[in-house]
């Protein structure tokens, strides 16, 4: 699938498909999200969807994403969870270490893998596996997603050749810069708390 087929699909179908697939992504399959973003950014630029709007919807819907993987995680157990990671050819290490941030950092382990990404599956069904703390968890969620889809909305801006679009709206772009690196930094600060009790 390309940019400019999955751009026709949201020309035709607007916010419930990346709605959709987002949704889809954020229970850990994998897909074309970032495609999706570009497409949306391209769209953005042109005026036909609006950056807070599209980086609400990739927030929302990957975060409700993640509590279907997490209960296909606490329903399946760890039967479902290797067959998937083994589907996936994801290493044993990139389990391991899904596990060992779940131990070390419980609920936020799930924002860690959302940045880094090749974690990202182990980390959702692992923590309905593991029983991790549903509240915690939906936390963790909401802020790694939060700063991924910012990251990937703006990527899409750029990628839609807008620095007029960018200039025209510098102050958002600013705001929305400084909450992620807040957000980022609070996050970087409990880890390391954490880190140094562990």
């Amino acid at each position: 699938m390309t940019t400019v087929q999955v751009r026709d699909l949201l020309v035709l179908y607007g916010y419930p498909m990346l709605f959709l697939a987002s949704l889809i992504e954020g229970t850990g399959m994998p897909g074309p999200i970032e495609l999706f973003f570009l497409a949306s950014g391209f769209l953005i630029a042109r005026g036909d969807m609006m950056l807070v709007v599209v980086w609400a919807i990739g927030t929302t819907g990957n975060v409700l994403g993640n509590l279907v993987g997490y209960g296909i995680g606490r329903w399946g157990g760890r039967p479902l969870f290797y067959r998937v990671v083994r589907r996936l050819h994801l290493k044993q290490t990139a389990v391991e270490r899904a596990e060992r941030w779940f131990k070390s950092f419980g609920g936020m382990a799930q924002a860690i893998s959302r940045l880094v990404g090749v974690t990202r599956t182990p980390a959702i069904l692992g923590a309905g596996v593991m029983h991790a703390p549903l509240l915690p968890f939906i936390i963790g969620s909401l802020i790694g997603d939060a700063i991924w889809s910012m990251f990937w909305t703006l990527a899409g801006v750029g990628v839609g050749a807008n620095m007029p679009f960018v200039r025209e709206h510098e102050s958002l772009a600013i705001a929305l810069a400084i909450a992620v690196i807040v957000v980022g930094g609070a996050v970087w600060y409990i880890l390391q708390r954490r880190l140094r009790r562990t």
